[in-house]
């Protein structure tokens, strides 16, 4: 059936006017923003009904897509198993197994760190299964994981589930011991949930009203948890809190952060226990039963906010709330002494991690002070709190305008640093022997304390063998665009494990062994040769030299070079014009790496070239790249992304007239800005949960993460300028009368980052104005989230159902 057969659904128009700054905006479509509606429900499965009608000539394209990815995926799959304490952790995956199911095994040998050798289908000696997801999900239309937290001796699992798809997660702990699930269930949390190091509790998130993480429980196993203790309470609208255990697991940190500045506070453990002992002894013996005892290990990290969400009647109801509005919980956070380490006010963007280096306890801080592209410092401890003018900085990898650091991880014997340097991410190895003569000439009595907190990278090096260490040791790998970034850097664990990839290399997994500089076949870093553990399976003949992969660089309106990365097929002729599906994301710092991907093998075997546009907003070329493509900048992201396609229009091996572009999120409001733009650029556009009524949502604070996002995007309620500077771009307000290119856009009902309601308005706009409005159209994933469907095998369809569609539009749909 064609699209000219088939009636596409009309959406009634009901104006509301929307008034700021002295503008109206006539609105004819919110009225699709009630998710109950009987007639929102009706419009949008009339919507997927239109979209299967007008594509059912491409379902065996479809099941061909959706054979191949099935086809290169090896079924029946493991990870490299990994080491937590005594135990070998890892996942299998089975064929026809949407989900994966976590396993482990115990170390035969403790001072062996060589991943037991797993075979598929096949147990080891003593395995243990502590979760299947895979039975899990079965009676729920959406499954996915959100924390799954192994306690330190291996006695207890708490993981999150969430069967809606709007990120909502119930808590539940497993005792691995007899295999018992306990009673203990935690509703409607964050993503964030972690046992403490003995076991004996665990440390959650949940959000308020506007879906923004901003309270951290605790609950002691075996309580009710109405009992949960409130540990604290973020009450700035635009900060998002977090919780999570130091690396050594002797400290508690919470960090109050947006992606400008940020705040952490940290907590001996053995300090909360204290407070514990205090409360027990001077409550009365119904506050016992609020009093945690204290317990085991890793933290499960929240996303960073990434637009917006629908609200329900379940949003911000604590989980000691009976119905919803009751509340049980305290009011005021419990009284413990937290240590501030940089104020809010100092606006400074940073990580920490309080260390122990020659007997001296530091912190280790990842930040960007004086550093818009960080850099990493050590701090006496009894300097947090302090202003960033009376802190001692001495730092171990100083600022750099080549090189963009991202994070700094301890362990036992290194730093893992974490870095980006010529657009692709790096890890650094820095031996901890090497901090030591930079703690000793620290001041540590506030007497010496450099004012501006200026780097001294030169006071208290010592030698320049020592100075030489602090350099540290980088893996070298043979591809120039390529990823390698940290899996694992376990404290106590003497070996770092790090992923390797690219454009046309599957994922490998390296073990880096660790330890002190020199030691037995150790470098004078104290680190040896990589150990390949795996690298990802292709089936059907998959041949990484059937590919190649290529940096260009087009020219910004403004003179800025912006990269492109191109992959495509090495027995393409160059002297035949081929299609071209270009992608981008460009917000939040984000960074399109080089990643492998067995769908889009699907694209390149049929000619198409894969060219991405590293477009400003991301974080390829440090943080002036980011913010270069921000707020009152945030035009360049799309003005960028239409240069690279004028420069690949202009190139002999592109064919101009088969340009399609593709981006999702706030990548789908880049689609949106750049189809307004130079709609006639493009054959044909994929906009994925696409970020389209960006200045609406920006103008309702109520909703999930808006107040989060005014600093990524600037606040028009109280701006004036930045509610006209949103205006000249947001998609769904610019849409004009034009020769559109066929559109696709794709959303998930339940949605809790970009409402399902902004690609449903922008679509019934798109009809009105369009030259051809039977080309434009819409599919909503009825059971899903921000990421579509759960589970594997409904994803592969997805992907397979937009691709064909993308096909099409490129002239290679066979």
């Amino acid at each position: 059936m064609t699209s000219e057969q088939q009636t596409f659904p009309v959406a009634p128009r009901s104006p509301v006017n929307r008034t700021f700054h002295g503008h109206t905006f006539c609105d004819p479509y919110e009225w699709l923003r009630e998710k109950d509606s009987p007639e929102v429900r009706a419009h949008l499965d009339g919507e997927n009904a239109y979209a299967e009608a007008v594509t059912a000539d491409l379902a065996p394209l479809r099941e061909r897509i959706y054979t191949e990815i099935k086809d290169r995926t090896q079924e029946t799959d493991l990870s490299v198993p990994s080491r937590h304490g005594d135990w070998w952790y890892f996942a299998r995956t089975v064929e026809g197994g949407a989900h994966q199911v976590f396993c482990r095994v115990p170390a035969a040998d403790p001072a062996d760190w060589t991943p037991p050798a797993v075979e598929p289908g096949t147990p080891l000696d003593g395995e243990q299964t502590l979760l299947d997801a895979n039975a899990a999900a079965q009676e729920h239309d959406f499954y996915a994981l959100g924390a799954f937290s192994v306690a330190e001796d291996g006695s207890r699992l708490a993981w999150s589930e969430d069967t809606a798809g709007d990120e909502r997660f119930t808590v539940h702990v497993k005792d691995l011991t007899t295999g018992a699930l306990l009673a203990d269930r935690i509703p409607q949390t964050s993503y964030g949930a972690f046992l403490t190091p003995d076991a004996s509790q665990v440390v959650y998130t949940v959000v308020d009203e506007s879906w923004r993480p901003y309270r951290v429980y605790r609950h002691v196993i075996g309580t009710d948890v109405s009992a949960d203790q409130l540990l604290f309470q973020e009450d700035d609208p635009g900060l998002w809190l977090g919780a999570e255990l130091s690396a050594d697991k002797q400290w508690l940190m919470l960090s109050s952060s947006c992606s400008e500045y940020s705040e952490y506070s940290v907590l001996r453990l053995s300090e909360l226990s204290a407070a514990d002992a205090a409360a027990r002894g001077s409550h009365t013996p119904e506050h016992d039963a609020a009093a945690p005892g204290s317990r085991g290990p890793s933290s499960g990290a929240a996303p960073s906010p990434a637009h917006q969400d629908a609200p329900d009647e379940r949003m911000g109801a604590d989980p000691g709330r009976s119905d919803g509005t009751e509340e049980a919980h305290p009011e005021a956070p419990v009284d413990l002494p937290w240590r501030v380490v940089l104020s809010r006010e100092e606006r400074v963007l940073y990580e920490v991690e309080p260390l122990t280096v020659a007997g001296t306890d530091v912190l280790l801080l990842s930040h960007d002070a004086h550093a818009p592209n960080g850099r990493v410092s050590l701090m006496p401890m009894e300097h947090a709190g302090r202003g960033l003018t009376e802190v001692e900085l001495v730092d171990v990898v100083p600022a750099s305008d080549t090189v963009r650091v991202e994070s700094a991880i301890p362990t036992a014997t290194h730093l893992v640093v974490a870095l980006r340097e010529d657009t692709t991410p790096r890890v650094r190895l820095i031996p901890r022997t090497a901090l030591e003569p930079l703690v000793t000439g620290m001041a540590h009595d506030g007497t010496d304390a450099r004012a501006g907190g200026a780097a001294s990278s030169s006071a208290g090096t010592g030698t320049a063998a020592n100075a030489g260490l602090l350099t540290g040791t980088e893996a070298a790998f043979d591809e120039d665009l390529s990823s390698t970034g940290v899996l694992s850097a376990e404290y106590e664990n003497s070996v770092v494990r790090v992923s390797y990839t690219s454009f046309v290399t599957p994922p490998r997994v390296y073990d880096i062994p660790t330890g002190e500089p020199g030691a037995g076949a150790l470098d004078a870093f104290g680190v040896g040769e990589p150990a390949l553990r795996r690298e990802a399976t292709v089936l059907g003949g998959y041949r990484s030299e059937d590919y190649t992969v290529e940096r260009d660089w087009a020219v910004a309106e403004d003179g800025t070079r912006i990269p492109v990365s191109m992959i495509r097929r090495a027995d393409l002729d160059p002297a035949v014009p081929a299609p071209v599906l270009q992608y981008a994301y460009g917000s939040y710092e984000i960074s399109t790496d080089p990643a492998f991907s067995i769908s889009r093998l699907s694209l390149l075997d049929r000619g198409v070239i894969w060219a991405v546009a590293h477009v400003r907003g991301g974080g390829e070329l440090g943080r002036a790249w980011y913010e270069d493509g921000k707020k009152n900048t945030k035009i360049n992201t799309f003005t960028d992304f239409v240069a690279v396609t004028r420069h690949l229009a202009a190139r002999q091996d592109v064919d101009a007239r088969r340009i399609a572009l593709m981006g999702g999120s706030a990548g789908g409001l880049l689609a949106g800005a750049v189809l307004n733009l130079a709609p006639e650029l493009y054959c044909g556009g994929l906009a994925a949960v696409p970020f389209v009524d960006a200045l609406t949502s920006m103008l309702m604070p109520e909703l999930p993460l808006t107040a989060l996002e005014w600093e990524e995007w600037g606040n028009p309620v109280e701006s004036a300028e930045v509610y006209e500077y949103m205006r000249s771009y947001s998609p769904y307000e610019n849409v004009r009368d034009a020769n559109y290119p066929p559109i696709l856009a794709v959303t998930s009902l339940n949605d809790t980052r970009v409402l399902y309601v902004e690609p449903a308005k922008w679509v019934a706009e798109l009809r009105t104005k369009v030259a051809h409005p039977e080309t434009v159209l819409l599919r909503c994933e009825m059971a899903g989230g921000h990421g579509g469907a759960s589970g594997r095998y409904a994803q592969w369809k997805d992907t397979a159902w937009e691709y064909a569609w993308l096909m099409r539009c490129l002239g290679v749909a066979d």
